[in-house]
């Protein structure tokens, strides 16, 4: 998995960057990349486990130091890139576009999707230096946590056959698929109409202080900017 690619810190020129499939020994090491990623810390580590294990979790590596990381889930027809990190000295000096396109290399599928805080400048831009289109949006909105049931509960859903024409995607585990490929049911009270996701996503009207996903924004709402890229398709 090696490639010759310099990065440059202040004076310091490091050596070639290496890049290997991140192993649990690992562990410390990339705790330590993303302790500060943002002021409460990171998710990474809930899902390094998972990671190690499934997909493809790559390091960028010079001189026994990990530079930054990325992580691809390969589904049946693309892969999801999610996880980039880069160590904070040397962002903006072309370890994640390396990572991205290392992953790319390695990865079976053609079609690459990702999602990007539209805060967040770095990985916007990243994913459009690669070549990544927008393609859609949605919103994350926290507060408690409700499964499906509770929801159908609390606000007396019923199963319905809705029309999703308007809608693009849905997102599933913090990953977005075009609606087409949504196979669960609907419900609907007449004003709420919820798809059976991980958190539920909403495709009308509005829930305050319960977490989910939703394709309309709201004040209390966080925007994700979602990309896809085709390579010879």
């Amino acid at each position: 998995m090696n490639r010759l690619v310099y990065i440059k810190m202040g004076v310091k020129l490091f050596q070639a960057l290496r890049f290997e499939k991140v192993v649990p020994e690992d562990r410390d090491k990339i705790n330590k990349l993303t302790e500060n990623t943002w002021m409460w810390g990171d998710y990474i580590p809930e899902y390094f486990d998972k990671w190690v294990k499934e997909g493809l979790f790559i390091k960028a590596v010079s001189d026994g130091e990990i530079l930054g990381i990325i992580h691809a889930r390969i589904f049946e027809d693309f892969t999801w890139f999610e996880g980039i990190r880069v160590k904070q000295e040397i962002r903006r000096k072309g370890v994640g576009k390396a990572l991205a396109k290392k992953a790319m290399e390695l990865s079976p599928k053609k079609i690459f999707r990702l999602a990007a805080n539209e805060k967040n400048v770095p990985s916007v831009q990243l994913a459009k230096a690669l070549g990544f289109k927008e393609i859609d949006m949605f919103y994350f909105i926290d507060g408690k946590v409700y499964d499906i049931k509770e929801l159908i509960n609390e606000f007396k859903l019923k199963e319905v056959k809705a029309n999703l024409k308007n809608v693009k995607g849905f997102v599933n585990d913090w990953v977005w698929y075009p609606i087409t490929k949504y196979s669960g049911k609907i419900y609907s009270n007449g004003e709420l109409t919820i798809l059976e996701t991980n958190p539920p996503f909403l495709v009308n009207g509005y829930l305050e202080n319960i977490r989910h996903m939703s394709k309309n924004f709201t004040s209390n709402s966080e925007g994700f900017i979602v990309f896809e890229l085709k390579l010879n398709v």
